[in-house]
């Protein structure tokens, strides 16, 4: 292997996508733009949920004179979060306020409840939704979950791989089906110096488009933290590498540019969803989590939530960082091993 013919290709794709100012906006701008319209939308302060709370909880009596009521504990608990406007009804009125809007969800606290908590026979809350919206009633339970079990929960999504993986995926075709890629093969410059060369090309924009996005999160959105920005950004760089040899990996099996594209459900969505971003890992069904640590996105996640939120250092997430690259090594060898079977 030589050293400057891989400097030499990898030259004329940093050449060839600076030129290229749809490139360049995908690379830089798109991640920019979807991570700006995430944070503004976080960040809207949405209407209280008015929520009816019917209390027929006898509680207990404990010597001397204390009086306990486990409803009245747990309706103190929801007064005390800003999205709940709280108020009590009697259970004849659930049905008709429900029904005319004045409330969105209505919680009848039981007359055994304190007792049967006390004595370990656990008793149900009932819960009465409007139910007209599923997507509104289902953030409800959540919001009505996540207050009466004081949970706090935290969401770092980074689309910078995204768009990294779909750009090395359309230029690498487009470098086979303009006839480029079976010229390369036609000198003496061999299939692990082309990925080598490709992989540097398209890793410079992939190490700029992290260090524009950790800058954008930071200064832009205002994103806290309290971690290694530094060790952030190896993170992130290790990460978008991964996607770039998986982009070159993928693209050997695709023969159009839509076929790129279409690779997304199949290989970006599935991580979105299952790498702990959206849903804590362990909270998952087994056969899941099991498909789940097979993802690098998950071991990303959970480095850089420890990073950023924990502010673990570089021996806490190396575990997760050898991970990232050992799919980042495994992607590169596979784009060689398939690139041999395709052309050859």
């Amino acid at each position: 292997m030589q050293p400057e013919r891989v400097l030499i290709l990898a030259r004329r794709i940093v050449q060839q996508i600076r030129r290229d100012h749809r490139s360049v906006g995908l690379i830089f701008f798109v991640p920019m733009l979807v991570m700006g319209l995430l944070g503004f939308i976080l960040r809207i302060q949405a209407s209280p949920i008015e929520v009816g709370v019917v209390i027929e909880d006898e509680g207990v009596r404990l010597p001397p004179n204390l009086h306990l009521s486990a409803a009245e504990e747990l309706v103190k608990t929801l007064r005390e979060n800003d999205r709940l406007r709280v108020r009590s009804i009697e259970r004849e009125e659930a049905e008709s306020e429900l029904r005319d809007g004045s409330l969105e969800v209505v919680l009848i606290f039981p007359a055994e409840l304190t007792r049967g908590l006390l004595q370990g026979s656990g008793a149900q809350i009932q819960i009465l939704l409007e139910g007209s919206n599923p997507g509104q009633s289902g953030a409800i339970l959540a919001t009505l979950s996540a207050t009466l079990s004081q949970r706090l929960a935290s969401i770092a999504p980074s689309p910078g791989g995204p768009s990294i993986f779909l750009l090395t995926g359309v230029s690498f075709l487009r470098e086979r089906a303009q006839g480029t890629m079976e010229r390369l093969l036609a000198t003496p410059i061999s299939r692990a110096e082309i990925v080598l060369g490709y992989m540097l090309g398209f890793g410079v924009f992939a190490l700029l488009q992290s260090a524009v996005i950790l800058l954008f999160t930071i200064f832009v959105l205002r994103i806290h933290y309290v971690g290694n920005l530094a060790l952030v950004f190896l993170l992130e760089a290790i990460l978008t590498v991964g996607a770039v040899n998986l982009g070159i990996f993928l693209s050997t099996y695709a023969r159009t540019e839509l076929q790129v594209v279409q690779f997304i459900p199949l290989v970006i969505v599935p991580q979105a969803l299952l790498s702990g971003i959206l849903l804590p890992v362990k909270d998952l069904p087994g056969f899941l989590q099991a498909i789940a640590y097979l993802m690098p996105l998950t071991y990303a996640n959970r480095a850089m939530t420890g990073v950023m939120i924990k502010s673990f250092g570089l021996g806490q997430v190396a575990p997760d960082l050898a991970i990232l690259l050992a799919f980042a090594v495994g992607a590169l060898l596979l784009s060689a091993t398939t690139l041999r079977r395709e052309i050859v």
